[in-house]
C-alpha cells in the first residue's frame, strides 16, 4: 500500500471516529423509560377539530387520555414568561389572530379561541393538571429569539412539582444541552428533520446539516431520537442506532400502515389521525 493511500485510511479512519462520536447519546446513567414505551403518542392531544376539539386544547388531552394514549404536547413561551401550550409561533393559523405568541402577554392570549371553538390557549400547568400523571406526556419544547433558557427554566418551574411520567424534546440542542446540565434525571430526546426539504427556511443549509446528521449529540447527549417519519432511514440515525441502541420515536404516524412499519421496528408512535 502505496503513502498516498495509507494517509487515505488514516483520514478516513479518523473522519469516522469523530463522525461516531459526535452522533454520540447518553449512553450511561440513563433514566428509565420503560413506561414511555409502553405508549403511542397522541400528536396535539387526540384532536377531532370535526367534533369541535381542537389540537393542543384541554378537551384534546382529556380524550387522549380517556383512550390511555401518551401526549405531545407544544410549549411556547409567553412575552410574559408564561409556559404554554400551541404548536405554531404565529397566532394566525390556529386562532386568526396577529402576531406571534413569545410578543403576546399570557392574558392576551388566553382570550383567543383555537380553530373556531370555545376552547382558549392553556398553559402548562393547567395542561398537566388535567392530565394529573394518568398517562405519560412528551413536552416539545419550541424555541424563539434566542429564548431557549428561559423557556427551559420555566417549563421546570412546572415540571419540577409535577408526579406524573414525562419527557423533554426540542429540535433545538441547546435547550436539550440546558437538561442535561440543570435537570440530567429528566428523560430527555433531540428532533430531528431534513429540515430544508420539508419547506423549511429559518436554518441555513449548514445548520440542517448538522442537525439531520445528529452532529450536536455528543454536546447535548440524548436519551432517544425523535425524527420525522420520511427521515427516519438517514445514516447518523441508523448508525446511531447500532452503535449505541439509542430509542427512536417516529412522527407523524398518519395510517395503519405506517404504524405497523415504526412498532415493528421497536420506534415509540406518535400519531394523529387515526385509532391505533
Amino acid at each position: 500500500m502505496g503513502k498516498a493511500m495509507r494517509k487515505l485510511f488514516a483520514l478516513a479512519a479518523g473522519t469516522t471516529a469523530a463522525w461516531a462520536l459526535a452522533i454520540r447519546p447518553r449512553t450511561s446513567g440513563k433514566p428509565d423509560m420503560s413506561e414511555i414505551r409502553k405508549y403511542d403518542f397522541a400528536d396535539r392531544g387526540y384532536y377531532n377539530i370535526r367534533k369541535k376539539v381542537p389540537e393542543n386544547s384541554l378537551p384534546a388531552f382529556q380524550a387522549a387520555v380517556d383512550h390511555g394514549y401518551g401526549i405531545v404536547m407544544d410549549v411556547r413561551l409567553s412575552r410574559d414568561g408564561v409556559p404554554v401550550i400551541f404548536r405554531d409561533s404565529r397566532l394566525w393559523r390556529v386562532c386568526g389572530g396577529e402576531g406571534t405568541v413569545e410578543n403576546t402577554l399570557w392574558q392576551k392570549l388566553k382570550e383567543y379561541r383555537l380553530s373556531g371553538t370555545e376552547e382558549s390557549i392553556p398553559s402548562l400547568g393547567e395542561a398537566l393538571k388535567l392530565v394529573d400523571a394518568q398517562v405519560p406526556v412528551l413536552l416539545k419544547l419550541n424555541t424563539e429569539m434566542d429564548n431557549y433558557g428561559v423557556l427551559c427554566a420555566r417549563v421546570c418551574e412546572v415540571l419540577d412539582s409535577y408526579d406524573g411520567v414525562f419527557a423533554v424534546e426540542s429540535f433545538d440542542y441547546r435547550a436539550v444541552k440546558w437538561f442535561k446540565d440543570h435537570r440530567p434525571e429528566y428523560i430527555r430526546g433531540q428532533m430531528m428533520e431534513r429540515h430544508v426539504k420539508h419547506g423549511g427556511t429559518e436554518l441555513n443549509p449548514v445548520q440542517d446539516f448538522v442537525r439531520f446528521n445528529l452532529l450536536t449529540n455528543f454536546l447535548a447527549s440524548p436519551d432517544f431520537i425523535s425524527c420525522n417519519l420520511a427521515d427516519r432511514r438517514t445514516v447518523s440515525l441508523l448508525f446511531c442506532r447500532l452503535l449505541y441502541r439509542v430509542q427512536t420515536m417516529d412522527w407523524t404516524v398518519r395510517s395503519m400502515e405506517e404504524y405497523e412499519l415504526v412498532k415493528t421496528d421497536e420506534s415509540i408512535v406518535v400519531f394523529e389521525d387515526i385509532e391505533p
